[in-house]
């Protein structure tokens, strides 16, 4: 049943604070040389109200759509408003030539997104090796006037206003190439000239190979200019001669700098900028990659119907739009839709350290991000091969792989196709018991090998433990190694073989 998304606050109140944040009686070494221990009892929490969220995709949409791509001729259609078909069933027909010019199309734009994916994929790793430099402290800078314009210079300067001397053939491969020195002005005449032709000049002072300055001018950026207008290369400030207008209220336009040739492509990043930077650059990589698997999913479409150009009912349904084929619709609106009875499936991902808690039959619960439509689904399959995709983002450790999950929602009105989600998994539903976690404090690790110093018979011991996800950032979990019936001590200042003793301070918080 589909409901309006509500916002649940739920506030768990951990009895004593699990010991008052443990207490500071139990994180010292007993001055007589015995450790003191704790039950893990009472320093431990469950889990009990866990969930996992990650964004998807509707992957199955309930109604079968068709849109016109462009160029796309239908020559039949075979069914009418309102009625009832059959799977199998003839809906339309197009024109097998258009057809073929639709799928080259599609092929050419997966190759455009393959190309801009590999380019988001290549910005992302950059990213990642990029390391980050110390936040500087700001300095109070006192902003100097802005100098004034010299708009009528007194003293004699160089103006070019013609393309002698000049080389090149003017195109954006291979621009004029015009001497100048870093005090040259460039003449309105020959900026209109410029435009007028769409062609490209390069300033350079210097050797023209390898010139200590250069300043490339796009005719088809530039605005028109008075014939006598005098502008500054380098320095941005114009001037006019004797003959130009008095009227100097209207700026002159500065030429556009080509400015990719002396950027630096150097960037540095404090450790916050780097974090924001690599999220942004993720959507950026999740984004594209989402665009070309639906162009796939499209072309997939689209050459099944090459054979014989007739579209088919994929399911049971009732015909709710057709279109006239000699009046197509050009707002982007189906030309035909069909409304099935059936549900749609959903697709998500979970983490691989999330693999022993979500099963299959667990249900999902899903928000339509363009409506905050929220609708309820039950999983159906979770791949046993990681994702290469990063099509989709959730909240488990961000090094582990991810696997592709499907769910089946039964009453889907409001979803369609190509709908981005937010899917939300109870964990401590089903088998869950909540598991162990215990304050992180009491665990170490060394080599890779956690461990905790267990009371082992009055002694103490070197425990090791398996650990599993954090919870709330200060608790984490034990999988294995210690139950709630066993103490342990707090592991600094403590050694193996030492006596223990129960402590009695915490159980005061």
């Amino acid at each position: 049943m589909k409901k309006k998304i509500k916002i649940i606050i739920i506030t768990v109140l951990i009895v004593a604070v699990v010991a008052g944040g443990i207490g500071g009686a139990v994180y010292y070494k007993s001055s007589s040389g015995t450790a003191e221990v704790q039950s893990v009892s009472m320093i431990s929490t469950t889990n009990d109200y866990t969930s996992m969220t990650s964004e998807g995709i509707v992957c199955d949409d309930a109604s079968q759509t068709i849109y016109l791509q462009d160029g796309q001729k239908v020559t039949d259609v075979f069914v009418t408003k309102g009625q009832q078909v059959k799977a199998g069933d003839k809906l339309m027909a197009y024109d097998v030539t258009s057809l073929s010019l639709s799928v080259e199309m599609k092929q050419l734009e997966i190759s455009s997104y393959e190309n801009q994916l590999a380019t988001e994929k290549e910005k992302l790793a950059k990213l990642k090796n990029t390391k980050p430099v110390a936040k500087q402290p700001e300095t109070p800078v006192t902003p100097e006037p802005d100098p004034q314009p010299d708009v009528q210079p007194q003293e004699p300067h160089d103006v070019i206003a013609d393309l002698s001397g000049a080389t090149g053939t003017g195109s954006a491969d291979d621009p004029y190439i015009i001497s100048c020195s870093e005090d040259s002005y460039v003449s309105g005449a020959l900026l209109n000239m410029l435009m007028n032709d769409g062609a490209v000049a390069k300033f350079v002072v210097g050797d023209a190979e390898d010139p200590d300055m250069s300043l490339t001018v796009k005719g088809d950026s530039l605005s028109g200019y008075d014939d006598s207008d005098e502008v500054r290369l380098f320095l941005g400030s114009t001037a006019a001669d004797d003959s130009s207008s008095e009227d100097t209220s209207e700026p002159v336009t500065e030429p556009v700098v080509d400015e990719s040739a002396a950027e630096d492509d150097t960037q540095t990043y404090t450790a916050e900028e780097l974090k924001q930077a690599i999220e942004e650059q993720t959507r950026s990589v999740a984004s594209t990659d989402l665009e070309k698997r639906m162009a796939e999913a499209d072309l997939k479409e689209l050459q099944t119907q090459l054979d014989d150009g007739i579209v088919y009912a994929k399911k049971d349904g009732v015909v709710t739009t057709v279109s006239d084929p000699q009046n197509p619709p050009q707002d982007g609106s189906p030309f035909l839709q069909l409304s099935g009875a059936e549900g749609l499936y959903i697709s998500g991902t979970i983490g691989e350290l999330d693999l022993d808690t979500v099963k299959v039959g667990q249900s999902v619960s899903a928000v339509n991000y363009s409506t905050g439509d929220s609708f309820e689904g039950t999983i159906s399959e979770i791949s046993n091969v990681p994702s290469d995709s990063m099509n989709y983002y959730g909240d488990s450790n961000p090094n582990s792989s991810y696997y592709e999950y499907t769910a089946y929602i039964e009453n889907p009105e409001g979803l369609n196709k190509g709908d981005y989600l937010e899917l939300t998994i109870d964990t401590s539903s089903g088998d869950s018991n909540g598991g162990l976690y215990i304050d992180k404090s009491y665990v170490r690790t060394e080599k890779g090998q956690s461990y905790v110093y267990k009371d082992d018979n009055g002694k103490l011991a070197k425990q090791p433990v398996v650990t599993g996800q954090t919870l709330w950032g200060s608790y984490v979990e034990i999988k294995s190694g210690i139950t709630e019936e066993d103490s342990i001590a707090f592991p600094y200042g403590v050694k193996e073989g030492e006596k223990t003793k129960a402590s009695e301070d915490a159980m005061y918080y």
